[in-house]
Parts: structure tokens; sequence; C-alpha cells
């Protein structure tokens, strides 16, 4: 079983500041690079709303499947490849993208360069066994 970094009300209360802030990251989040992924639903028919770290190349994004600590994909990532088809909220815009699993040098290029930013990749990396994937979101232009 998967451990959670944040508790569901400090994500509700994260994705309601950042919301209220025009799309970006507010208190001690300001200035970090982050976006909110919304894809399959909740028990309750709600979207499930994943605040994640990105990196933008021209016009896509990449986020990373880093789970902290953990040896199991985060719940969205299995949301993904069950339906390619999301949306993201950033920088105070609300995009539809499909997204796709990079693998091979393109992934170990996306995730260099996220690390090389934020050197804690390479320590979330050296913590787990598995190979933290990374998703590219490509807006589809609706």
């Amino acid at each position: 079983m998967s451990q959670k970094m944040f508790s569901t009300q400090e994500i509700d209360e994260f994705v309601e500041a950042f919301r209220a802030n025009g799309g970006r990251p507010a208190g001690k989040y300001t200035g970090a690079t982050l976006l909110l992924l919304v894809t399959g639903a909740e028990a309750d028919g709600t979207p499930h709303v994943s605040p994640l770290n990105f990196y933008a190349d021209a016009d896509r994004y990449f986020v990373y499947a880093v789970n902290p600590g953990v040896d199991e994909d985060p719940r969205w990532l299995h949301d993904l490849r069950a339906n390619p088809q999301a949306t993201i909220e950033v920088e105070g815009r609300r995009l539809q993208v499909t997204a796709t699993e990079v693998h091979g040098e393109k992934r170990d290029e996306m995730y260099a360069r996220q690390a090389a930013r934020y050197p804690q990749f390479t320590e979330l990396q050296a913590a787990v066994s598995r190979l933290i994937p990374v998703v590219e979101l490509l807006p589809t232009g609706s």
C-alpha cells in the first residue's frame, strides 16, 4: 500500500489556494513550477486532482511520477495509462492534454533536466528501485 506525502485536506487546501491565486502556487510553494493534473473520478464522482511539479518545453509539459519513497506508481499515472486524455491547470490557464509516457533516452534527458533544476529529484530516484516514469502532456488545442 502506498503512503501519501500530503493528507487529502492539505491537497484540497493547496488546490483552493492555487486556484484563488490565478493558477499559481501560493504560500510556501510560491515560485515553484507546479500545475494541477485532473484525471479520472474519485469514488464520489469528483475528478481526481494532483498537484505536480513540471518542466515546460515549448508547448509541452513534462511531469514526474515520483510518489516519494514508494515503489509504486502514483494513482494519477494509472489514470493516464487507462485514459490519456486529461486536463491541466497551469499559470491561470485550463488546458486539455493528451498524455504520453516517455521512455529511453528521452525519459532520461527530461528527468535529468528536472534534476538539474531541483536536485532532490536525484535523491527521489535513488530512494526507490523503480525507474520513475516521465509523462509528456501535450495540449490538444481545445
